[in-house]
């Protein structure tokens, strides 16, 4: 390291990340001290202060390394803080922040209702920042944010909301583009319009019986699950779709044509309706007993002759149970017989738990038309 160039070494120590491993270059040498000044990345383990003497903190410590850091872009720090500590940290280090990753930890804790929205507003001295993911977070009150003019994704893992502080928090956030609520739960109605939005996960936790409605005229990508009402204005550029319900049943999904629709994922679906309205979508993604419900509601047998689902290419069916089997192969064998341009079906089999013999007639029935069709079809 001493034959090289000094702006070589600041280079290679500015690529540290771990906060473990920048304590101890900090230690080697002046010259290794004065590179930490470079580094732009910071990351603190959960585990990192699980063997700290008594007469130290992780919040004095943190302070320490982040004070003798310039230009930090990116921080995540999983190791417990308070929000005192993040207030001076987000002071030092906040206006040339572009990531932030926190875990919050105050989901459990209903006491610590206070600090949570005093975590919260803490963020705001980070008014840069471009993506903003927070674990584990205690949100019933709205956090009182100015508006984030470049945020573009906003990710909430773990979190206990309310439909309001929702609605007030994405208002300080108008053009992101990329959301995800994972693991939420408290919420009724939501509310999400937000005009640059173009990739949306959300995952709600609870009955299954919270509604939604979005007003993204630029989304592309949408996962919902945990809703049982779906509203999504203007989808004219939405092309994945997907959506469950692990809680309780889907009532209505509402978005309009979709025009742009390239692939789908659902629980509950009409088969001869939906391929008729939908003629441009070339993946389906197929789960379990929806092929018995797929059956009964129109006869595939006798569907007129000029039906065809013209550019479907790509399709996976998820089997877990033998019940309903001969209404499942029908659901199969017509996907086939009306798909003219398909190319790949993969049948995965997961799980069948069944003592009777239908089961082992089932999966005989899938592996006689696998042997039929061999070019298309594949089992896993």
């Amino acid at each position: 390291m001493d034959s090289l160039p000094e702006a070589i070494i600041q280079y290679i120590l500015s690529n540290i990340t771990n906060a473990k491993d920048i304590a101890s270059c900090n230690c080697v040498s002046n010259k290794f001290k004065d590179s930490m000044h470079y580094i732009t990345s910071v990351y603190f383990p959960r585990s990192i202060f699980d063997n700290l003497p008594h007469t130290q903190t992780p919040d004095h410590i943190i302070t320490q390394i982040l004070s003798s850091i310039s230009h930090l872009q990116n921080l995540i720090v999983y190791s417990p803080f308070t929000a005192t500590a993040l207030d001076s940290w987000l002071l030092l280090v906040g206006p040339t922040l572009k990531t932030l990753e926190l875990r919050m930890d105050n989901l459990v804790d209903l006491n610590s209702s206070n600090e949570s929205v005093s975590k919260l507003e803490c963020l705001q001295s980070a008014r840069n920042l471009e993506s903003l993911k927070l674990w584990s977070v205690f949100m019933v009150r709205s956090p009182n944010w100015d508006v984030f003019e470049n945020l573009k994704n906003l990710e909430i893992v773990g979190a206990k909301l309310e439909d309001l502080v929702l609605v007030e928090a994405l208002k300080s956030t108008p053009n992101l583009t990329q959301l995800v609520l994972l693991g939420c739960e408290g919420l009724g109605s939501v509310w999400i319009e937000l005009l640059e939005l173009e990739d949306c996960k959300l995952d709600f936790y609870g009955l299954g019986s919270c509604s939604l409605t979005i007003r993204a005229p630029k989304i592309r990508n949408l996962e919902v699950q945990g809703c049982n009402w779906i509203r999504v204005l203007e989808t004219n550029c939405l092309k994945n779709l997907s959506i469950a319900n692990n809680a309780g049943r889907v009532y209505m999904v509402e978005c309009g044509k979709l025009m742009a629709l390239e692939s789908l994922s659902i629980r509950e679906i009409d088969f001869v309706d939906f391929f008729k309205s939908h003629p441009k979508l070339k993946s389906f993604d197929v789960h379990g007993a929806m092929f018995a419900a797929l059956c009964q509601k129109n006869n595939l047998k006798n569907v007129d002759s000029s039906f065809a689902i013209p550019c479907l290419e790509d399709v996976v069916i998820t089997v877990r149970s033998p019940l309903n089997a001969e209404q499942k192969m029908s659901t199969i064998e017509s996907l086939v017989m009306f798909a003219k341009n398909l190319k790949k079906m993969k049948i995965k089999i997961l799980q069948m738990k069944s003592g009777h013999s239908s089961a082992d007639d089932f999966f005989e029935e899938i592996c006689r038309f696998r042997y039929m069709n061999h070019k298309i079809i594949s089992i896993e």
